[in-house]
């Protein structure tokens, strides 16, 4: 019984390990692209408003708007769109060496793309106490990943180890009206939109892929796209209230 345990347990631990390094980074030859557009049908919400209540030197005062659907031109900003499941395919690049700082008493950028399992580089470019607090969010849960203050000038790193889902929350405890987001990938095939909605997932393999669109207001579109070598695919998703 003893050997018996200890062999479903290294079994599993193989497994596990085969899954954390599932993808393959490495050259790609003829690789084509997908590019298009993530729109939003309808009028947008609007922005949420918070009183800046403290460090009005730094952070400013009034109010922050906190803008959760940015749309301009009917295009959405801060959308992610990703391959889902690929094996193999281009280097990660600055995915793997994520920066998020908190400048002005925002974080920039406000949608981040994070590698999974890589070290996020924290900076706070302030000269007021900030306490950076980041959640996993598992549907309608919050898990803590981490929750560290910083009270000086200076960078920090902690490591993005989520369990079940890709949606990260990032708020200032210190200022409640700092808020962003990260998408944990699973790939380096993974885009945050610009203005206008719009987005490209260069150097990609030759193939059939179910490409996604999350939001993390909005939710998550999905369609099916076929990329020849060389040459370009387009997606489109719509998203509305």
């Amino acid at each position: 019984m003893k050997k018996l345990i200890i062999s479903a347990v290294a079994a599993g631990a193989a497994l596990l390990a085969v899954g954390v390094h599932a993808y393959e980074a490495g050259a790609v030859g003829d690789g084509g692209k997908i590019t298009g557009k993530v729109s939003f049908k309808g009028a947008a919400p609007a922005p949420k408003s918070l009183p800046i209540t403290k460090d009005n030197a730094v952070c400013g005062s009034g109010n922050r708007e906190v803008v959760e659907v940015a749309v301009k031109d009917g295009g959405l900003k801060n959308a992610v769109v990703y391959i889902t499941k690929i094996d193999k395919g281009k280097a990660w690049g600055d995915v793997e060496k994520p920066v998020i700082d908190q400048k002005g008493c925002r974080f920039g950028p406000d949608m981040l793309i994070v590698k999974k399992d890589a070290d996020l580089t924290v900076r706070n470019s302030d000269p007021v106490l900030h306490n950076i607090h980041s959640y996993e969010i598992i549907g309608s849960v919050r898990r803590t990943m981490f929750n560290v203050g910083q009270p000086d000038k200076g960078d920090i790193k902690q490591p993005v180890k989520v369990r079940r889902a890709n949606a990260i929350k990032i708020e200032c405890d210190a200022h409640d009206f700092m808020h962003a987001w990260a998408f944990a990938a699973d790939n380096p095939y993974a885009v945050s939109t610009a203005d206008g909605g719009s987005f490209t997932l260069d150097n990609v393999p030759a193939g059939t892929y179910e490409v996604k669109a999350w939001h993390p207001v909005l939710g998550e579109k999905v369609a099916t796209v076929t990329v020849k070598g060389g040459a370009a695919a387009n997606a489109a998703f719509e998203f509305s209230k």
